[in-house]
């Protein structure tokens, strides 16, 4: 086959993009799978949003309650302050009465003061002794007898 000359194909100038300008060309099949790529970015970016949507709700909810779960427990924590100071100040109410019995006790005679005590009352054997008033009686009575006899 002879050569023929033929002249080159003619050069496409480079195609503007944009928004006044033209489109490139595209082949007929790229034009579907470009269309099945768009919608299948679309849905993927449709899911993403819920996701994240889902994920702004969920957060929301941990937040409230993160903060209602401290204010329980502030309020928890200063009923236990209070608690704890009142059983303190009961503590210290409870030693002082301890104290005070303690000293109390050391005052107080012991078991071997009260033996000592009552053998001392056996020898005196304080039921026989008389009143001043019994003694006056007996007096006036004997004074009064030898005044009779007399």
């Amino acid at each position: 086959m002879p050569q023929m000359n033929m002249p080159p194909p003619p050069q496409q100038k480079p195609a503007k993009v944009g928004l006044f300008k033209s489109k490139p060309s595209q082949q007929p099949g790229e034009d579907v799978s470009m269309r099945s790529d768009v919608t299948d970015l679309g849905r993927r970016l449709r899911t993403m949003e819920e996701r994240y949507t889902a994920l702004q709700g969920r957060l929301q909810l941990i937040e409230h309650n993160m903060v209602s779960h401290h204010r329980h427990l502030n309020t928890e924590i200063h009923t236990q302050i209070s608690e704890i100071t009142e059983v303190k100040k009961d503590l210290h109410e409870l030693k002082d009465r301890l104290l005070m019995v303690i000293r109390d006790l050391q005052v107080s005679a012991k078991k071997e003061d009260v033996k000592i005590l009552e053998r001392y009352l056996n020898m005196w054997e304080p039921l026989n002794f008389v009143t001043r008033n019994e003694v006056k009686d007996i007096i006036k009575e004997i004074l009064s007898g030898e005044k009779k006899t007399l």
